[in-house]
């Protein structure tokens, strides 16, 4: 069966039918150009098929169900659908396959089962009520939801792939705000560089987001979510913002600890912050002294997150002055009383009685003596310092 575009466009503009215009398995000769008509009715062109872009650029329907389409592209910058729109089981061969940005959608998208594009499709700017649902769907160019407002749930999952050739990434949903969630289980984004850019994308309830079915980069600057990220383990995430996010930004890693610290665990947000840390020495615009220091702060406290390890530092200090004395046979008194003559010249907060001790100051043991024990002494002063800075917080607010 065949109809002509301009049959469509005249059923739906002189009959008044409000059930609308059903057209199921005909072959649309001719272009179908409904741009800028208004008819607020149900247009349904269930498994149609047509040679020409279909143009639904700012029409206005009450529903809109293109289910089984074959086509080149769809056109529908500016669309307005009071409920739902259909796109499942489409197929559309043109590069750039379908351009529906500033859509206005009252009900849902659903871009499903077997829902086949060669090229691009774009949908950035769009307002959608319900949701945005791609399960299923193959894509081999890049998946456009910059800025887009969804009041549910976007959907790209349950075998949903997409594949960018790296000029783009393979889903841009910089901007984004959805007020549900954003589950991207069960899909697959491939890209030689980015290939899910989350970019400022806000997200009022959970991101369910396994990084396996992820090749390529992730950006993630200025995400935000609600509840701990599900699907992926702390390790997991730790890995990829350190290795596989295109620079080092500390947003990420900070929401992704506010995350565990709602709910209560600190060990991990404790790991997360030392990562983090680490993350910024090794990536982070860092001058050198900077790097320098911000080294030793993490050796000695955890960057704050560990005060004990600086507690480790100083008992190797008070056993290498401990055995400086011992060995150097220049301190006059009994072993044990060199001992607390060791503890005493090099422990900056415990005085321990050695006064019959001397030192042989004439001697080579002795000199080496008095000048070791004077930088131990600095050392053991610092590393207590670092302690009471870390434990107190004072590290962590200047890291």
């Amino acid at each position: 069966m065949e109809i002509t575009g301009d049959e469509i466009r005249r059923l739906l503009t002189e009959d008044q039918d409000p059930r609308g215009v059903r057209v199921t398995g005909s072959h649309i000769t001719g272009e179908l150009d409904l741009q800028d008509l208004v008819v607020k009715r149900p247009l349904v062109l269930r498994d149609c098929t047509t040679e020409q872009p279909v143009l639904l650029s700012r029409a206005h329907f009450s529903q809109l169900d293109l289910r089984g389409l074959v086509a080149p592209s769809i056109q529908a910058h500016g669309l307005t659908v009071d409920h739902d729109l259909h796109l499942s089981a489409a197929r559309l061969s043109a590069a750039e396959s379908v351009d529906a940005r500033q859509m206005r959608i009252g009900g849902s998208v659903y871009l499903d089962d077997g829902f086949r594009a060669a090229g691009s499709v774009m949908l950035s700017s769009s307002r959608v009520a319900g949701v945005v649902s791609c399960r299923g769907a193959r894509i081999d160019s890049t998946l456009h939801l910059v800025d887009v407002h969804v009041g549910d749930v976007i959907f790209l999952s349950h075998g949903c792939q997409v594949t960018s050739d790296g000029a783009h990434a393979a889903v841009r949903m910089r901007g984004a705000q959805v007020d549900g969630q954003i589950v991207l289980r069960g899909g697959r984004f491939t890209s030689p560089g980015v290939a899910v850019d989350l970019r400022h994308v806000k997200v009022g309830k959970d991101l369910l987001m396994p990084f396996a079915g992820i090749e390529g980069q992730v950006q993630l600057e200025g995400l935000v979510y609600e509840g701990l990220p599900r699907d992926a383990t702390v390790d997991e995430w730790l890995t990829l913002l350190a290795t596989r996010t295109p620079y080092y930004s500390t947003q990420p890693w900070v929401q992704l600890a506010a995350a565990h610290s709602a709910a209560g665990h600190e060990q991990d947000v404790r790991r997360i912050r030392v990562a983090a840390q680490r993350d910024l020495r090794r990536r982070g615009q860092l001058s050198r002294w900077g790097r320098t220091w911000h080294l030793i702060r993490g050796l000695t406290v955890g960057h704050g997150y560990r005060p004990a390890l600086a507690l480790l530092w100083l008992a190797g200090v008070l056993a290498v002055s401990v055995g400086v004395v011992l060995v150097s046979g220049a301190v006059r008194c009994s072993a044990v009383e060199q001992v607390g003559y060791a503890l005493n010249v090099a422990t900056p907060l415990v005085k321990v009685d050695a006064a019959r001790c001397a030192v042989d100051a004439t001697s080579a043991g002795g000199r080496f003596v008095l000048a070791s024990t004077w930088l131990l002494q600095i050392l053991a002063w610092a590393f207590a310092t670092l302690f009471v800075a870390g434990f107190t917080g004072l590290v962590r607010r200047n890291a």
